[in-house]
This record gives C-alpha cells, sequence and structure tokens, in this order.
C-alpha cells in the first residue's frame, strides 16, 4: 500500500468502515511507515477532541437577542432604495438593447454577398469531372537510380 492510498483511508480506517482486507493492508503499512503513523494518530487525537466539544442545546431566547442586532446593522430598504435600483437597471437594459441591435445590424451588413462567396481560384485552374474523365492520366517519371 501506498503514502497516499493509507492517508486517503485513515478517516475509513478510524470508524472502522474498511473491508478486513483493506484494513489489514492499512494497519500493515501504519507499521511499516513512521510518517502515516503520525498522520494517524493526528487524526485519532482531532476525532478525540471533537468529540469533545459537541454542541449543546442553544440557550432559551438566543435568536431573540441576536435578530434585532442583525436588523441595526442592516436598515431595511426603503421605496427611494428600490426606486434607485429600478431606474438604474432600466438604463442598462436600453444600454444592452441598444448593443443587441448594433449587433444585429452589423451581422446584416456582413452577410456574404454571391459575389464574395464564389470560389476564389488563386490562379489555380479548376476542372469539372468531366474534364477530368476525358484527361489521360500522367503519371510522374521516376529515375531510377
Amino acid at each position: 500500500m501506498t503514502c497516499f492510498t493509507c492517508e486517503r483511508n485513515l478517516s475509513a480506517y478510524i470508524d472502522d468502515e474498511l473491508t478486513a482486507d483493506t484494513r489489514l493492508e492499512v494497519e500493515a503499512h501504519l507499521e511499516a511507515c513512521e510518517r502515516c503513523r503520525r498522520d494517524y494518530e493526528t487524526h485519532v487525537a482531532a476525532w478525540e477532541v471533537s468529540g469533545l466539544l459537541r454542541a449543546g442545546a442553544t440557550p432559551d431566547g438566543l435568536w431573540e437577542k441576536i435578530e434585532p442586532e442583525l436588523r441595526k446593522q442592516r436598515p431595511a430598504t426603503t421605496m427611494e432604495d428600490l426606486t434607485l435600483i429600478v431606474r438604474g437597471l432600466a438604463g442598462e437594459v436600453r444600454e444592452l438593447r441598444q448593443a443587441v441591435e448594433d449587433l444585429r445590424q452589423g451581422l446584416e451588413s456582413a452577410r456574404p454577398s454571391e459575389e464574395r462567396t464564389a470560389p476564389r481560384t488563386r490562379g489555380i485552374r479548376l476542372w469539372s469531372v468531366e474534364q477530368i474523365a476525358r484527361e489521360p492520366v500522367r503519371r510522374p517519371e521516376v529515375s531510377e537510380g
């Protein structure tokens, strides 16, 4: 077993969730590997400490004491605030609509015309299927040597 595999299985080993074979492999590795054994001991210590720190029931009326403090820190949104937010959003929507319209117009003006989409030969002679069928096959001459 590698250190990586052992480390991945430590929590399951501590919780007794491994198969018997895997458990034996982890135990053998922990006996042979000092680093993994220290990691195991650290995990066990952390589990023990976390067991001591179990949360108990909350005191009665705790939320009633916390909620007013939270409301003081975050005042309610006023109608004036909402009006400003809506106006700002309306401006953003107008700008977005204009941007979409500009894109649409740009795409329409860039549509290819018949003239621009005709095949460009760039000095290459294109043959039709009939011309290819009539033309004899020319094989390149290869010199032996």
